[in-house]
Order: C-alpha cells, then sequence, then structure tokens
C-alpha cells in the first residue's frame, strides 16, 4: 500500500511532525544543562520561504489551556537543531530551571490531565510465564539463520521536510542501542532516519592517520540501518534533527536516564505498538516484545559474518543447551566500579544448573572483553568445561576504545567477528548472566528468543532487568 506523503504538516501543528512527543502526549527536553519545550517558537525554510509562528500562536494549536498557562508563564522556547550546512541561523533557546521542569512534569504526569504519560499504562506481559525455547544445536538457532522478517521501510514515513539524524557514538552496542532508541521514535512519528558516520566519525572507526578511517563501519558488518546518507528523501527535508542522548532517553523511558528497573516493575511490560508497522497493530503487545520484533527487523548481521560466527560456536561444541557468560573489564573499569571476583558469575552459574539444566553441569560460553578471565575461570571451576572466542583471540589484557585508533583494518575485523560470534552466543544461550554496567546486556536482552524470558538471566551487580 502507498503510503500517504505531506511535503508540509497540517496547519493544526506547524511547523513540523509532533516529533517531540510520547504517543500523543507531549513531554519537555532537556539538552545542554537547559531544557527547551518544544517547537514553541521556530523558524523553518519551506519551499525557499522563512515560514514565522508566534509563541502564542504555536502555544495554542499545541497545547491544552492548562500546560499553556504554564509554559506561557515559564516563557518557554523550543529548539529545532539543524545541521550547519542547511542554515546558519541560532536557533531560539531558553533556560528554564530544575522546579520548573518538576512543575511541567507533574502537570503532563497528573491523571486528570489530558496528555497522561504512556508510562502509566497498565502491564500485558505474563510476569510468571516461564520460558520455553526449542533447541536442535547452533547450527539453527534464531541468529544463526537468516532474519524470517522484512527490514524495515526506511523510506515510508510521512513527513518529508523532517527527518532525524542519529550518530554512531561509544562503542558497538552503545550505538546499536542508541540508534534503536532513536529508530523507534521515528517510526512512531512517521519520520525518516539516518546514521551520520561522516559528521560525526565513531570512535570504533576513527583511525590514525586518518586516511585509514573506517568508512563505512556500520554496513561494513551489517545490512543498513537507516536511509543512505545521498538519500533523496533527505536531500529534500529542509530540517535535519539531532535528538541528543537525554532527549532519547526522555522519549523513551520518561526521565534523562534509563533501561533498568526492579524484575516485576509494570513499566517494563506497559502496552506499546508502533501505528506505522506491524508491530502490535490493533492490540498492542507489551513493551519488551515490541522491542525484540523490532530490533529483527532493524539488526540484521551480513551473511558472511553471520556465517562466519555461526561457524565458530559449532566448532566449539555447542550442540547441546548451554550457559554463557558475559564479563566486561577493558575500559569499563574507568567509568564504573567492576566486579572485580568473578565467584557471583560462579555462584549465579551453580544456581542455574540446578534450575534449568536439571543438576547437570552444561558447557559454558564465556564472553569478555578482557580473556585474563578464562584461566580464572579455570582454576574456579576446573571439573567445568569452558569455550569461549578468547581461546582464539589476541584481546588477553582487555579491550580499550581509545586503542582503536591505531588498530589495522585486519585488527578491526578480527575484534567484530569475534564481538558479532559472542552477541550470537549469549543471545542464543538457555540461561545468560551478565553485568548492568555495559550496553552489551542491554542488545543482548533484546536478542535474545521471543521466549526467553525473565527466568532465563541474572545480573551479577543489581537485582534489575532490562525495558
Amino acid at each position: 500500500m502507498e503510503p500517504n506523503y505531506y511535503e508540509d504538516p497540517p496547519t493544526a501543528i506547524l511547523p513540523g511532525p509532533p516529533i517531540l512527543r510520547s504517543n500523543g502526549k507531549w513531554t519537555e527536553h532537556k539538552q545542554n544543562g537547559d531544557t527547551a519545550l518544544p517547537f514553541v517558537k521556530t523558524e523553518l525554510k519551506q519551499n525557499g520561504v522563512t515560514a514565522r509562528r508566534s509563541q502564542n500562536e504555536l502555544i495554542r494549536a499545541l497545547f491544552p489551556r492548562e500546560l499553556r498557562t504554564l509554559i506561557l508563564l515559564l516563557g518557554a522556547a523550543a529548539v529545532v537543531v539543524q545541521f550547519p550546512f542547511l542554515s546558519n541561523k541560532k536557533p531560539a533557546r531558553v533556560t528554564i530551571n530544575d522546579s520548573a521542569i518538576r512543575k511541567v512534569t507533574e502537570l503532563v504526569a497528573d491523571d486528570t490531565s489530558p496528555y497522561p504519560p504512556v508510562l502509566t499504562q497498565p502491564p500485558k506481559y505474563p510476569f510468571e510465564q516461564k520460558s520455553n525455547v526449542p533447541w536442535n544445536g547452533i547450527e539453527n538457532a534464531e541468529w544463526c539463520q537468516a532474519p524470517t522478517a522484512p527490514p524495515l521501510p526506511f523510506d515510508e514515513c510521512k513527513w518529508r521536510s523532517f527527518a532525524f539524524r542519529f550518530p554512531a557514538d561509544g562503542g558497538l552496542t552503545n550505538a546499536l542501542h542508541f540508534i534503536m532508541k532513536g529508530a523507534l521514535w521515528a517510526f512512531q512519528e512517521s519520520v525518516c532516519f539516518y546514521v551520520d558516520e561522516l559528521t560525526t566519525v565513531p570512535k570504533m572507526a576513527e583511525r590514525e592517520p586518518k586516511e585509514n578511517t573506517v568508512y563505512p563501519f556500520l554496513t561494513r558488518y551489517f545490512e543498513p540501518m537507516g536511509l543512505p546518507n545521498d538519500h533523496p528523501i533527505l536531500k529534500e527535508a529542509t530540517t535535519i534533527v539531532s535528538p541528543n542522548y537525554h532527549q532519547i532517553n526522555y522519549h523513551e523511558f520518561g526521565k534523562y536516564s534509563g533501561g533498568l528497573a526492579a524484575v516485576h516493575n509494570p513499566v517494563r511490560f506497559r502496552s506499546r505498538s508502533i501505528d506505522s508497522l506491524t508491530v502490535g497493530g490493533p492490540n498492542p503487545l507489551d513493551n519488551i516484545t515490541t522491542k525484540k520484533l523490532f530490533l529483527r527487523r532493524l539488526f540484521r548481521i551480513l551473511p558472511q559474518f553471520r556465517e562466519h560466527a555461526c561457524s565458530r560456536l559449532a566448532g566449539l561444541g555447542l550442540h547441546d543447551e548451554y550457559l554463557a557468560l558475559s564479563v566486561r573489564r577493558g575500559d569499563k573499569v574507568l567509568e564504573f566500579s567492576i566486579e572485580a571476583s568473578l565467584q557471583p558469575y560462579i555462584d549465579l552459574a551453580e544456581d542455574a544448573i540446578q534450575t534449568h539444566f536439571g543438576g547437570v553441569v552444561p558447557k559454558v560460553f564465556v564472553a569478555s572483553d578482557d580473556c585474563r578471565v578464562m584461566d580464572e575461570l579455570r582454576e574456579l571451576r576446573p571439573g567445568w568445561v569452558f569455550v569461549s572466542e578468547c581461546d582464539n583471540a589476541s584481546e588477553q589484557h582487555g579491550f580499550v576504545i581509545a586503542e582503536m585508533k591505531y588498530w589495522t583494518l585486519e585488527q578491526t575485523d578480527a575484534h567484530f567477528k569475534k564481538f558479532v560470534t559472542e552477541m550470537i552466543a549469549l543471545a542464543s544461550a538457555k540461561y545468560w548472566i551478565g553485568v548492568s554496567t555495559t550496553n552489551v546486556s542491554y542488545w543482548i536482552y533484546f536478542m535474545r528468543h521471543l521466549e526467553a524470558r525473565d527466568d532465563t538471566f541474572k545480573f551479577v551487580d543489581v537485582d534489575q532487568a532490562v525495558y
């Protein structure tokens, strides 16, 4: 079915699509320590003419009376973030203090408000339902097969004068997680987007000397996630919007940072659908199932890397159900207090052996950026069989992203072949034990089978779960 395209948004919500809202509920967003309420005042170049909308006109069009009164008293303004080459004009900006932010948040979250937050919707996820993942060897695991769901229709967006831009910042799973949250936002609003590796070169791709920088980077290992940079939709768009980390998280979690909650917290399983896709449909699924389905259409490993990874795992003898450990060290010790001892992993593994493996110790796959953990684990449990890509890898002293700029292309490919292999192994394990201080865990959680529920994983550092 041909999508409906809008060269310019309806006048009721000029100057653009409602991209700074959550399922119809407007929220405020913090940027660089300031807060900008969306689209109260802005300028857009439309058909070569600068269209101006006064602050009062936009407030009346966008906000109910109680929010409008408060916003007018605060004198709020919004920022439409533009690429430097699109306009040299600086967007309007108003600083609002934390007290004002709380007042707006409280009003929006009030149950009597016409804009109740989506986070208050009742859960529909079966909390206590146990996992039942079919298993017939790693070669037949989900991520070792070609994708069954179609890729996302990146060019089927209604709003044609707007587009989202997402950088590929940080390490691989940090970038992937950011892109997925942004892509969810984009598809909920039917806004096109692209991943920019040119304006902001990813750290994992930047090399010295500069001519050795790996470009394109993500599409070297994965199918495209978004429109190509030279797509006609992007050339025609009059505004490129670049949500920052806090805005992305506010839209996804209702706060400036998030992603973890108590296992049975209803916020994890709130009702969620994506109208522009056949995800949820008229009967919304829970948030976690929706994200898992969405990830499978966004994140698609190129066949040659998928086949290499699964061949490696088959060679490790993962024919029967197995347990997996994800041990993150490397440069994470510079950011967080990392669990130094491996005993907590062993303790949780022994529990899982009783609850999920009938008391019989399975093979244990270990994914780590510091391959010294293999000797430590084998010393702790010499009777267990530990297998890992570490036995054929060079990362003996921990992965540090700052050191990647000195890597050759061969070293880069070797690292990400190992990483893709580990992701597939963690996602396919019957039981997985990880740590919450790495984006690897957040990504793997949604890669895991649709029927792999919360009874199939534990974090060693917190009694919480991903959402």
